[in-house]
């Protein structure tokens, strides 16, 4: 954990396949929990960067691909571990919208197969014609797309950002179609980390992987 005021630093290292949540705290709510969540629940590794104000915290906001990575130890260790990453956002516009950017187009279209039948209330938008600038996730320099095989992207509405208080009281977690999501995500890891075991099983050397 690293501590800078307004800010804080969380790194765990643990599966090659990485939850990124570079807008946690105050500054896109909601976003932090569903990554603690998925990588807690799926044996991903971790890196959040979050605002920790009690009020103001979306002037802490930095562009995905402006975040200053090189100068922060703990994301470079992220990235140097991790082979794929997926970076959780929240956005303000339609709120029936979920946006699906990011460079590893292949995770992407997987992921958009199983989503938009569990939460089909959303509209699953992939095209980068169609995402608002800004949020697309395809700058090779954002954080997401550092990784050898790059990431996938989610701008979540606040309905899929939704939380409520862990048993204890002492934190938060996911809620209503948040959980819903956290649990699909969850799975949908579970899935490309098999493959590649089995692939690897296979071929007795490193495997082209699925992500």
């Amino acid at each position: 954990m690293g501590e800078r005021g307004d800010t804080s630093e969380f790194l765990r290292l643990r599966g090659p396949l990485g939850l990124l949540a570079i807008h946690g705290g105050g500054i896109e709510p909601g976003t932090e929990e569903i990554a603690r969540f998925v990588a807690h629940h799926s044996g991903g590794s971790l890196y959040i960067y979050a605002g920790r104000r009690a009020t103001g915290n979306l002037s802490l906001h930095r562009p995905s691909h402006g975040l200053g990575h090189e100068h922060r130890p703990l994301a470079m260790r992220f990235l140097n571990h991790v082979e794929a990453a997926i970076s959780i956002h929240g956005h303000g516009r339609n709120q029936n919208c979920a946006y699906v950017g990011g460079l590893h187009q292949t995770m992407v279209q997987r992921f958009l197969e199983i989503a938009r039948p569990v939460l089909p209330q959303y509209e699953w938008i992939s095209d980068p014609e169609i995402i608002p600038p800004g949020i697309r996730g395809r700058n090779p320099n954002n954080i997401v797309n550092l990784p050898p095989a790059k990431g996938m992207q989610l701008e979540l509405p606040r309905e899929l950002r939704e939380t409520r208080p862990t048993s204890d009281g002492k934190h938060f977690e996911p809620a209503g179609d948040a959980e819903v999501l956290s649990r699909l995500l969850v799975r949908f890891i579970e899935l490309l980390m098999d493959e590649n075991s089995q692939q690897d099983r296979a071929l007795r050397q490193p495997a082209s992987r699925n992500f």
